[in-house]
Order: C-alpha cells, then structure tokens, then sequence
C-alpha cells in the first residue's frame, strides 16, 4: 500500500525545519549586521524616515477604521529580499486605531491582492513580529529593499499559500507606532480596525463591501488575533469572522518568562518590557526605576533589533539580574496589573476557532492554554483545540500550518464547524494527508526564499 506522504515533499519539510531552526538561532548575528548596513544604502526609507507613516493633521477628528491614507506599496514584497511575491497588486493603508489607553492613533496595514482574486474572500494573518523595533513591522520588513525580518519572511510562506487560494490577505502592523510588543488591547485594536479600513477600500482594491472573513496567527500572531477575536464584540461588532486559526497562543505572558529565561529565547523577555514601557507610561517609569544602571543601556538595545537578534544577545542570560530586585520585581503590583491587562482569557470570541499547541512547547506551556481553552468552552464557543505531541514551539508553525489552512480553507468554502469544544491529542499534525497536501505548497515556497537569499549573499 503506498504512502500517503509524498516522499519528495516530507524530505523539503526535514530541511525546511532544519533551515528555519538555523534562522532563528544561528544566523541573528549576521542578519544584525545586513539590518545596519540596510539601513544606510536602502532605497525604502525606514518607517521612522518615512513621512508616509507619519500622524496625518485631522487623527483626532477620524473614526476607528478611518483610512488616513494608502499608496502602493514601493518596493515589491519579497522573501528574505529576494523572492518577489508574485501578486496583482500591493498597498499601504494607514488608518486609524485605538492605543492601549484608548488614545486614537495611525497605524499601517499592508493589502495584498493575488492573481486570479476572489474579491469575496479575505484573510487577516497576523505577523508575529515579536519586536519593540518599528523597523520590524511587516509594512517596512516585507519589501524586497528593506532590512528584513526573518521570521516575517518565513511567515510570508503561509501567507503566499493563501494568497494562491485567490484570498485577499491583510496583515496589518498591529504594535502600532510605537512598537508596543505585548500590548494585548492595542494589538486587537489595530487587527479590528485594520479589517474596517480594507473593507472601505473597494474604489482602489475592488474587494466586496462584505467578504468571507477569516484570522490566522502563530505565537505574538496568535496573541494578536486572539485579542482581536475577544475584543470584536464590544469594539467592532459590525465585524463578521468565518473563523479564526490561532497556534502557539501564549496567554500568560509571566509564565512564558519563567519558561524562557536562561534559554535561547530569552531575549524576548527584554522586549516584552520595553513593548509594554511603550504603551503603559506608568509601567514605563517602574521599569526605568528598577534597571540596573549598568547594564540598562544593554537591556535596551531590543529597541534596535528584530526578534533574531534578541535571541542572539540575550542568549541563555538571567534576565532577572537586569533588575535591582531580581525576581521579586516581576511580582510588584505595577508588574502584575500590567500583565493582567494585557493576558488573553477575558472575553468568550463569538467566532469559531481552531487552536493549534505543542504539548511540549517551550515558550509557553500547555496547561496555560489548556485552562484558557477551557474558559471559552465553559463560555460557549466553538473550539477545535489541536495538542500536537511531538513537535515544539517554532516546528508547529511549520507542522501544523497545513491543517490549519484546510481548517480556514472549508470555513472560507461555507462549510460549518460542529457547534461545540473539542480538544484532540495527536502524535503530530504530519500524519493527517490532507494537511501534509496543503503543507507542501508552504514549505517549499519557504525553502525557495531560503536559498535564493543564501545565493544571493554568496555573489
């Protein structure tokens, strides 16, 4: 009896984990210094020098959702800047939103238009930029001239395999100006009104005024879309999602601290703090108070680097010895409230969703999702809730892209979710065939971005 995993498919999906594990921890360093000297000779100034993202006179007079503004976008979206993404049409969009504090605010989106559209379809992917650097947002780190992000380019991957559905994709910049990582309101805030301000853009996108409208994120992305979804009631209920896929979702951010400090990902530690100091102007002050003065100007350096190179400086590092009250800071009343306002699990999302997570994530642990998977279920909502048993937290966004696209693909097609909660354990998400189908076209679009950046470095 054959195999139902096309050989040739599986050994691209080996290499591709092999090459985005590499990516995100061993090559930080070098993609640092591509990001300086980017910086200097790139054509497409970054969004601090670009008067485009700039406040426009009148912010304060718009509505949520308000476009401000939009553009083509300059250069063509590209993978690792040199795949060009072959699509009818890219723009800008800037529009209006709403900070943490309820403060209006401009913020970018970036619309993509495939070939052969369908102008009655339309996915919201969230980015995870996992940044406190304006310069890592998808609007600037997708062009093909930018310093770019990697794990926006890997993510680019998904959003192609969308784009070849004929779906109009959106992934708006939602830490918003000030690049406040972690700032749970204002990310829902922003992926809301990123959605109304596309749905007024027909003169110039030709999308229908009401498609069939879906989310997907892993990780921060994930934290984004959920934030979206637990906050449209109440800020956008005019909004109508199909269904949402959301994986790696990181709901308590205290106990992703603790599971990543002294690790390869504890850089994020630093940028989730000077994120949250962007947005909470109180928490801003205690922080400031707390670093230790010598090593504080270190702490800050995430302000200048994408997620890679965190990682990179803050490797297996104590973050807790950056604070003058090591642990005992993080249980402070300033740190805990702020915390508490930006965890996901306080709303029940009114749309269906598919949950995707590592049992043996090491970002965040499973019995955190577990518990806020339970909440929506005892709440109502419509939950397919996936436990993945084999992989971790950065091979699922590989591994379980597939089943998610086939889970978005039948929500886009009309076909129902079984109106109640059900949570399945399984070895891996590779062993359904239909997802492995779906995953290829993903994995080898990214593997061909991979490379041609690699040959291009090499001339």
């Amino acid at each position: 009896m054959p195999s139902p995993f096309p050989k040739p498919g599986l050994r691209v999906f080996t290499l591709l984990l092999l090459h985005f594990t590499y990516l995100t921890h061993a090559i930080p360093l070098q993609h640092n210094n591509a990001l300086r000297i980017l910086h200097r000779q790139n054509p497409t100034p970054p969004p601090d020098l670009d008067p485009f993202y700039s406040a426009p006179p009148g912010l304060n007079a718009s509505s949520p959702g308000d476009i401000l503004r939009y553009r083509p976008v300059p250069y063509p979206i590209a993978a690792f800047n040199t795949t060009i993404l072959n699509i009818a049409a890219a723009f800008h969009i800037q529009y209006r939103t709403t900070d943490s504090l309820g403060n209006p605010e401009a913020a970018m989106t970036t619309l993509l238009i495939p070939l052969n559209a369908d102008p009655a379809k339309l996915l919201s992917y969230q980015i995870a930029e996992d940044s406190a650097f304006q310069s890592c947002s998808p609007s600037y780190a997708l062009q093909k001239t930018s310093a770019s992000n990697v794990t926006s380019s890997i993510e680019l991957a998904f959003i192609e395999a969308a784009l070849n559905k004929g779906w109009y994709v959106v992934t708006p910049d939602f830490e918003g100006p000030k690049s406040a990582f972690e700032a749970g309101p204002q990310a829902g805030h922003a992926v809301l009104d990123s959605l109304r301000a596309v749905l007024q853009s027909t003169a110039f996108s030709n999308i229908t005024e009401e498609p069939r409208t879906a989310l997907w994120g892993y990780s921060g992305g994930a934290f984004a879309s959920n934030w979206a979804l637990e906050l449209q009631a109440s800020y956008a209920p005019e909004l109508n999602f199909v269904g949402a896929a959301t994986g790696g979702t990181i709901n308590n951010i205290a106990g992703a601290f603790s599971a990543i400090n002294n690790g390869t990902l504890a850089g994020l530690i630093p940028t989730s703090f000077m994120g949250l100091a962007a947005a909470y102007p109180d928490f801003s002050e205690a922080l400031e108070e707390e670093l230790v003065p010598e090593t504080a100007a270190t702490f800050k350096t995430v302000l200048t680097e994408c997620s890679s190179g965190d990682s990179s400086a803050f490797t297996e590092q104590d973050m807790l010895s950056y604070f003058k009250t090591g642990a005992a800071f993080l249980n402070t009343s300033i740190v805990q409230s702020t915390l508490n306002k930006v965890n996901i699990g306080k709303h029940v999302p009114v749309t269906p969703l598919y949950i995707y997570k590592s049992i043996n994530d090491e970002v965040s642990p499973i019995s955190d999702t577990d518990v806020f998977v339970d909440f929506y279920c005892e709440g109502g909502a419509d939950v397919e809730y996936r436990r993945d048993e084999v992989s971790g937290h950065v091979t699922l966004a590989i591994t379980g892209a597939g089943e998610a696209l086939v889970w978005l693909e039948e929500r886009m097609a009309g076909v129902a979710v079984q109106s109640e909660c059900r949570t399945t354990s399984v070895v891996s998400t590779l062993l359904d065939p239909v997802g492995v189908l779906a995953l290829g076209d993903i994995v080898v679009g990214a593997l061909l971005g991979y490379l041609a950046g690699m040959l291009e470095s090499l001339k």
